[in-house]
C-alpha cells in the first residue's frame, strides 16, 4: 500500500485513532520515509564511488594510481560539503590483507582491519551494503534488512541523539587486478536538521487538528501532508532512486523557502556536478577523459609521462566535402557531417578503438591490432553506403598505418589533450590523402600482420610517394573480407 493510502486510512479511523497517530504513528511514517531516503543517497554516493574506482586505469603506477583513487575520495568530500547533504567522516579503500591502502582522511592508511567482521565478509560478497546507525550506535536500518527502530527525527530539532551515520561497504576489483573493500561513513546531520523543523510544524498542525475537529483535522492534514512532505520526499527518494541507476538528469521541482524546498535545491546542485562531469566527458577523447581521471587528486597538473608504443593509426577523410560545403545550406552541412562523424564514433568504439579527434571533416582514430582497424575501416565503408542518401552521397577515403609513436600529454598548460603523435600518425594521414572515395589504404606494415593477412582480400599497389618521406612507402588495398 503507498504511503498516501496508508495516511488516509490512518485519518479514518478516528478521533482516538488520531491522537495515538499524532504522537507516536505519524513520526514513525515520516521516519520511515527518512530512512528510505537517506538509505536511497547513500547507494547514490557508495555506487558512484564503487562506479568511478572500478574504471579507473591501471599503468602500473602504484604511486599514481592511489593519487587518482584519493582524487575520487576528494571530490566525494568536497561535493558533500558543497550541497550541504551529507558531511563525510571517513573513506577507506582496504586491501587483502585487511590494512588501510588509502584513506581519508590520510591518518587511516595502514590501520588495521581484521577486527571488522563485516569487512572480512565482504571480500566474500558481491554487492554494495549499507547500515544506517544512530549515534547511539543502534541499527536504524540496512539494505540487507528491515530496521530495528525509526531514527529520532521531528520531536522539536535536531539533536547529538538525532544524528544518524551511513556505513557503506562494497567489494570491488580495480584496474590493478587485486580485490579491494571499500568503506564510507557518513554523517546525515545536515540533512536531519533540514527536515526536523519541517516535521516539528507537521506534528504541529496535527495536534491543532485534533482540538479543532475531526473533519479539519482530516482536511488540514491531508493537504498539509501530501503537498508539503509527503510528496517532496517521495519526489527526491524517486529523483535519487534515478540517479543510482545512472540517470544523472534527474532532478527535483523546487517551490517556496522551508526545508525540504533548501533539501531539494541541493540535490539538484549535486546532480548537477556529476552531470557537468558526465558532459565534459563528451568533448574530449577518450584518452584524454582516461588521462585527467589517472591524475585526479594528484599534486600537482604536470603532465603524464610520455611513452613510446606501437599502435595502429586510422585516417578517414570526405571527399569533395570542401566544394559540398561551399554549395550546401550550412544548417545542412553541420547535420551531414555529425551524421558522418557519429556513424564513425560508433563503429570505432564497437571494434575496441577510440576516437582521438575530430579535425573538420576528418577523423582520426587508434586502435591496439591492425585487425580491428581494417575491420572498422570496412564497417565505415559499408555504413556510409547504406546511409548514402541521408549523407547526400558523400564519401570517404581511408589510410591505416602500423608503427611506433609517441603518446602523452600535449598542448600548454592551461589547455591539454592526451593524443598520440610521431611518423606513424604522418604517414597513416598521408595513405588516407591518396585513397580514392570508399578506398582503404593501408601500409605494408598492416598488410603483414598474420591476422589481416588471412581475414581480408588485398591488391598490392606498389610503392606510393608521400609527403614528407623522401622514400617511397609500400602500400595495398584493402578489397573486402576473404570468403
Amino acid at each position: 500500500m503507498k504511503l498516501g493510502a496508508k495516511l488516509l486510512l490512518l485519518f479514518g479511523l478516528g478521533l482516538a485513532a488520531m491522537v495515538a497517530f499524532a504522537g507516536f504513528g505519524l513520526p514513525r511514517v515520516v521516519a520511515s520515509v527518512t530512512e528510505t531516503q537517506l538509505m536511497a543517497m547513500a547507494r547514490t554516493i557508495g555506487g558512484y564511488l564503487v562506479h568511478d574506482l572500478s574504471t579507473l586505469p591501471f599503468d602500473g603506477d602504484e604511486k599514481a594510481f592511489e593519487k587518482a583513487i584519493d582524487g575520487q575520495f576528494e571530490f566525494v568530500a568536497s561535493l558533500g560539503s558543497s550541497t550541504g547533504n551529507y558531511r563525510v567522516n571517513k573513506i577507506v579503500l582496504i586491501d587483502s590483507r585487511l590494512r588501510v591502502e588509502v584513506g581519508h582522511p590520510d591518518g587511516e592508511i595502514g590501520a588495521d582491519y581484521s577486527s571488522h567482521a563485516d569487512i572480512r565478509d565482504a571480500f566474500g560478497a558481491s554487492g554494495l551494503a549499507v547500515v544506517l546507525e544512530a549515534a547511539s550506535g543502534q541499527t536504524v536500518g540496512s539494505s540487507a534488512g528491515p530496521a530495528a527502530g525509526p531514527p529520532t527525527v521531528g520531536s522539536g530539532g535536531a539533536s547529538p541523539a538525532d544524528r544518524i551515520e551511513a556505513d557503506i561497504v562494497a567489494p570491488l576489483n580495480l584496474a590493478d587486478g587485486d580485490r579491494r573493500v571499500l568503506e564510507v561513513k557518513l554523517d546525515f546531520s545536515a540533512t536531519l536538521s533540514l527536515l526536523s523543523a519541517q516535521y516539528a510544524r507537521v506534528l504541529a498542525i496535527a495536534a491543532i487538528g485534533i482540538v479543532a475537529s475531526l473533519g479539519l483535522l482530516v482536511g488540514v492534514l491531508l493537504l498539509a501532508v501530501r503537498r508539503t512532505v509527503v510528496k517532496p520526499l517521495l519526489a527526491v527518494s524517486d529523483a535519487m532512486e534515478r540517479v543510482g541507476e545512472g540517470q544523472l538528469d534527474a532532478s527535483v521541482e523546487t517551490r517556496g523557502r522551508d526545508e525540504l524546498a533548501s533539501m531539494g535545491r541541493h540535490f539538484n546542485a549535486m546532480t548537477r556536478g556529476l552531470r557537468e562531469r558526465f558532459e565534459l566527458e563528451r568533448y574530449v577523447s577518450r584518452s584524454t577523459a582516461e588521462s585527467a581521471r589517472a591524475k585526479a587528486g594528484a599534486a600537482d597538473s604536470s603532465p603524464t609521462r610520455v611513452e613510446r608504443k606501437e599502435l595502429v593509426v586510422f585516417f578517414s577523410d570526405v571527399r569533395g566535402f570542401t566544394a559540398y560545403s561551399e554549395r550546401t545550406d550550412p544548417a545542412r552541412v553541420v547535420e551531414v557531417l555529425n551524421a558522418l562523424l557519429g556513424a564513425q564514433e560508433e563503429i570505432v568504439r564497437a571494434h575496441s578503438g577510440y576516437v582521438d579527434k575530430f579535425v573538420g571533416d576528418e577523423t582520426m582514430a587508434v586502435f591496439e591490432r591492425a585487425e580491428d582497424a581494417v575491420d572498422a575501416a570496412l564497417a565505415v565503408r559499408d555504413g556510409i553506403a547504406a546511409m548514402r542518401e541521408r549523407i547526400d552521397g558523400l564519401e570517404v577515403g581511408m589510410g591505416i598505418h602500423l608503427g611506433e609513436l609517441v603518446e602523452g600529454d600535449i598542448g600548454s598548460p592551461r589547455m591539454m589533450n592526451h593524443t598520440v603523435i610521431g611518423d606513424t600518425v604522418n604517414i597513416a594521414a598521408r595513405l588516407q590523402a591518396a585513397a580514392g572515395p570508399s578506398q582503404i589504404i593501408v601500409s605494408a606494415s598492416v598488410a603483414a600482420d598474420p591476422a589481416v593477412a588471412r581475414r581480408f582480400d588485398l591488391r598490392d599497389l606498389g610503392p606510393l610517394r608521400v609527403k614528407g618521406k623522401g622514400e617511397p612507402v609500400s602500400c595495398s588495398e584493402i578489397l573486402d573480407l576473404r570468403k
